[in-house]
């Protein structure tokens, strides 16, 4: 049986895609992982929790933003790391957007 261009191995492509970024940023959060994806905010945020409420990912606040990361205690969690493993390497696009992408701020008063 086919599926469709819009279902992806967790339910939707954006929960699949949400957790390529998110294992291989290893811990992130909602707007860093829609820039990444060239996607609505709203969306990561729903795919989040749903992955959440099905236990493959964990949120905690850490002051105003809430930081996302895989579930350490899924009882899966080697199989699914393995699978997602397999998944980011043949994603050589997902690579390149993640390569483009800073995770810090620049130095202030540096050139750029």
């Amino acid at each position: 049986m086919a599926s469709s261009p819009q279902t992806g191995v967790f339910g939707t492509m954006t929960r699949t895609n949400t957790l390529l970024v998110l294992h291989l940023l290893k811990e992130s959060h909602a707007s860093e992982i829609a820039g990444v994806l060239e996607i609505s905010l709203s969306q990561v945020q729903k795919a989040l929790d749903g992955l959440e409420v099905a236990g493959l990912v964990v949120g905690v606040r850490v002051g105003r933003e809430r930081r996302v990361s895989i579930n350490p205690r899924y009882p899966y969690r080697e199989a699914l790391l393995a699978l997602l493993n397999d998944m980011t390497v043949r994603n050589v696009a997902l690579h390149e957007r993640l390569a483009a992408k800073r995770r810090r701020p620049r130095r202030a008063g540096k050139e750029l």
